[in-house]
């Protein structure tokens, strides 16, 4: 390792980048990891990063973005990749100042609005999840063709059985897309690195370094004994431990001890808990002893927390928000994925500012948000997985220790482990020497698991150009999981789930493509397209710069022809896998397979590119359209109900769909959920084999049901025990499984044009279901709610006002305004932007700045100008021009 902090205004960049970085970030030196990754990353290649937390991974990711797009491949593109939401905001409100200052364009994809899709296309940096860049590719490969740089933020995620392949599918069709652009892995320490750096042709920059020195100690009986320490020294370990010691409390509350220590030392606490109940009740049990300590030392702190505990209660609308309230006002918040998007962002804000006291959390902000403590309890090493309690891993576990110390604030930082049981000494031993000495586990391929294959092996037939098995094989080849697996393996999986496709329609096998080669399928796509410069297509572009990619002409004047008026016989021209072997650019690759089908030829119905499009699971729709059909039958026949409860069980069942569990309690005789499930059975369009999972599919859809129904939250909370944040989750993933049922509904070639009717009455129910689960309401209120800032409640006073309509507001007198403005929660502001929002549905074309002059001045509109064929639909949406 180099011994020297390098200096930011040495680094071969432009100076306008060096002056941002050293006068608006305060950032002079390097530390000694980011100088040793330095050689690497400027030299534009592919670098795996395996460093502690806080040790300024995301400087050097940066770094490399600006060499590139500044420097080596001005005009290309960059893509971040995160794991969480959360965390890609984070970096883009720091990449966004970056860019702001350098003329670089950020551009966000987390979700579905019309501005992010906008900005995706135009931006020159891209932040996004791996779940967005997937759907993003899968529509338009195109946004592939001018990337130069990859940053693969948490890489060691990919060992998540949730997010895992769709990462690894993603560095890998990156890597084949884009195989001379750059990759750079910013990964936590893990126990295959050189195999990984293998796989990623990347150079391997690993250390334990940190900024601030981290003392791990076990604790037990409130006894804290140091056990080792990763050191903030360059060149050599700190071997000298804190002494032993013991800190003062209740030992049947030892967490409560700790909060009390870090208190005395104007420290913060940061505590990792097995389950979102324990943080609350961990929370509630702190915040009563920090609150005796600050009402003696710190009273002005107490009526800062009041402060906040008074904005969080304005909209507070469950048992659960009041409980965080209460928390809070003792210097003590909790946070875990119950809680909704606003109460996390305001906990998050209140630590950083030092203002709460203790955060405890489940496992899931380790991985999420840098919220970082000087002091770090894990209170629980195990949690309750498969029917069982089982260890926490020791890569989890490091994750959540390396939070302690706060860079530029703290010293030190110390990580601590309770440690329980009637025998503190000697499990104290057992865990220091399984988490602080034992080795890291190794980062295993999530691919294989049928999910994640199936999902991406239809999409790479689908929108991936894969279409020959041999593309096929090949392709799985350059993943991590081919990386790892023989080859025999492999094709055996893929050749079982090409089957369960097949079967299931979602593709079909078109047959031994006899004239198959590499250079007809470019023959196929390039017919009538010259390859000048200034013609050449996107396609082109892309194999232009692709290894094991060759364009031979028997001269140069045959380059200059259209395809077809080349001599086959003197013109070679290929385009796809060339033998594994002199794929140098691209790990993992294996010899290539020998078989008869090699030249099998698959294509994808209607049907799997609709699932494709929706990001769905390919079983998912298999149970989706299973149960549509199922629902068409009983309307031709006219045997059994059709309800809207039904199909949401549907899409409750399905696999993309998280479902709640249903509890001891929920499944005893008698049970509210039991005698709903009673209630409900002949409306439910999905089987469940076992009597648990049928329950929780039925309170998943309760839940739903509620919602819809115009019940609070507060009133859902009571009922199911479901958290507002879980509430609000599952409402945007059945809103879009609602969407993918109508598309694989309408895709579907079951049945003849007879049952047309059929089709179009369900395919309407769905959609009415997708808007009133999307907005909360009852069916009356559709019309209200699809105004601009009129959620269900507002739009529940105004149908009880009498106003249903968008032409009985439009109708609205003078009078009929001030009544309605002089209302809680109202105000003549919202009265006025209500209409001007109405002004727009109604005349979308003809809306001008003269009727908003009309509303706002209190004159009335000429109700003449109204016709009733004007009035949208409830389903018609208008954006202004």
């Amino acid at each position: 390792m180099s011994a020297q902090h390098q200096e930011v205004m040495s680094l071969d960049l432009p100076d306008k980048a060096k002056k941002f970085l050293t006068e608006v970030w305060g950032i002079k030196r390097l530390y000694p990891p980011q100088s040793e990754a330095m050689p690497a990353v400027l030299s534009g290649s592919n670098t795996l990063l395996a460093i502690p937390t806080a040790s300024g991974k995301s400087l050097i990711a940066y770094i490399g973005i600006l060499r590139k797009l500044l420097v080596d491949d001005i005009g290309s593109k960059a893509v971040y990749i995160v794991p969480l939401k959360a965390l890609a905001s984070e970096k883009y409100d720091d990449l966004k100042e970056l860019g702001d200052h350098l003329g670089l364009k950020v551009g966000l994809g987390i979700g579905d609005s019309v501005r992010e899709a906008a900005n995706i296309d135009t931006c020159d940096i891209l932040v996004c999840t791996s779940e967005k860049l997937d759907s993003i590719i899968r529509s338009n490969s195109d946004i592939a063709a001018n990337v130069s740089i990859v940053i693969a933020d948490e890489f060691h995620l990919m060992n998540d059985s949730s997010r895992g392949p769709t990462l690894e599918i993603n560095l890998t069709r990156l890597r084949y897309l884009r195989p001379k652009s750059q990759l750079i892995a910013l990964s936590a320490t893990v126990g295959n690195c050189e195999e990984l750096a293998l796989w990623l042709d990347a150079t391997l920059v690993r250390s334990e370094w940190r900024p601030v020195a981290l003392e791990y100690s076990t604790f037990h009986d409130l006894h804290v004994e140091p056990r080792m320490v990763q050191s903030s020294q360059i060149g050599e370990e700190i071997t000298i431990l804190n002494p032993p010691r013991d800190i003062e409390g209740p030992k049947s509350h030892p967490a409560g001890a700790i909060v009390i220590d870090s208190l005395a030392q104007d420290g913060q606490l940061l505590v990792f808990v097995g389950t979102r109940r324990s943080a609350q009740s961990e929370a509630r049990s702190l915040a009563k002893r920090v609150k005796k300590v600050l009402a003696k030392q710190d009273p002005e702190r107490l009526s800062k927390l009041q402060q906040l505990v008074t904005k969080l209660s304005r909209n507070t609308q469950s048992s659960m928000g009041e409980s965080l309230c209460e928390a809070i006002s003792g210097g003590v918040a909790f946070h875990h994925a119950g809680l909704t998007h606003a109460q996390r962002k305001e906990i998050e804000s209140a630590f950083k500012q030092g203002l709460l006291v203790a955060l405890t959390a489940t496992p899931t902000l380790a991985a999420g948000v840098n919220l970082p403590a000087r002091r770090v309890l894990v209170r629980d090493i195990k949690r309750w997985d498969d029917g069982m309690s089982r260890p926490l891993p020791v890569m989890e576990i490091r994750q959540m220790l390396g939070r302690a110390g706060r860079p530029k604030y703290d010293d030190f930082g110390e990580a601590w482990i309770l440690c329980k049981g009637t025998d503190g000494w000697e499990i104290a031993d057992e865990v220091s020497d399984k988490y602080f000495f034992g080795p890291i586990e190794d980062i295993t391929s999530k691919l294989a698991s049928e999910p994640a294959m199936r999902m991406h092996l239809l999409s790479m037939i689908t929108s991936g150009g894969m279409q020959h098995r041999s593309s096929i094989i090949g392709f799985f080849k350059a993943t991590f999981l081919g990386h790892c697996m023989s080859s025999e393996v492999l094709e055996e999986r893929l050749d079982t789930m090409l089957h369960w496709l097949i079967e299931e329609r979602f593709i079909r096998r078109v047959g031994i493509d006899e004239h198959f080669s590499l250079s007809h399928d470019l023959k196929q796509q390039s017919a009538e397209i010259p390859v000048s410069e200034t013609h050449m297509p996107v396609w082109a572009k892309i194999a232009d710069s692709t290894g094991g990619v060759e364009w031979n002409f028997e001269s140069e004047s045959d380059y200059e022809k259209p395809f077809t008026q080349r001599s086959s016989a003197h013109s070679k021209v290929s385009l796809g896998f060339s033998n594994a072997s002199t794929l140098r650019n691209v790990g993992g690759w294996k010899d290539e397979v020998k078989s008869d089908d090699l030249a099998m030829k698959y294509e994808a119905t209607t049907m799997g590119e609709r699932i494709t499009q929706f990001y769905l699971d390919p079983l998912s729709a298999s149970i989706l359209r299973h149960g549509m059909r199922r629902a068409i039958r009983r309307l031709v026949r006219g045997n059994a109900p059709v309800t809207d409860f039904g199909i949401i069980h549907l899409a409750t069942a399905t696999p993309d769909f998280s479902s709640l569990w249903a509890k001891t309690k929920d499944m005893a005789q008698g049970s509210p959920l039991w005698v709903k499930t009673n209630s409900v059975e002949d409306e439910l369009l999905h089987d469940s084999a076992y009597e648990e999972r049928l329950l929780g599919y039925v309170k998943s859809a309760w839940m739903l049901e509620m919602w819809m129904d115009e019940n609070t939250l507060r009133e859902i909370e009571t009922t199911l025990d479901v958290s507002p944040g879980d509430v609000n989750y599952r409402v945007d993933t059945i809103s879009w499984l609602m969407s993918g049922a109508q598309a694989i509904l309408m895709a579907d070639d079951a049945f003849s044009e007879e049952h047309m009717e059929q089709i179009s009455i369900l395919s309407s129910q769905i959609d009415v279901l997708k808007q009133r689960v999307r907005h909360g309401c009852k069916k009356d209120l559709l019309q209200l709610v699809n105004i601009r800032s009129i959620g269900r409640r507002r739009a529940r006073e105004l149908a009880s006002m009498g106003y249903r309509t968008i032409k009985s507001l439009a109708a609205m007198s003078n009078t009929e305004k001030k009544t309605l403005s002089s209302k809680r929660g109202w105000g003549p502001k919202i009265v006025d932007n209500l209409l001007v929002e109405v002004e727009k549905i109604i005349r979308p074309k003809e809306y001008d700045k003269e009727a908003l002059r009309l509303i706002k001045t209190g004159q009335s509109i000429d109700d003449e100008k109204l016709r009733e064929d004007d009035i949208p639909l409830d389903d018609e949406n208008y954006a202004v021009d």
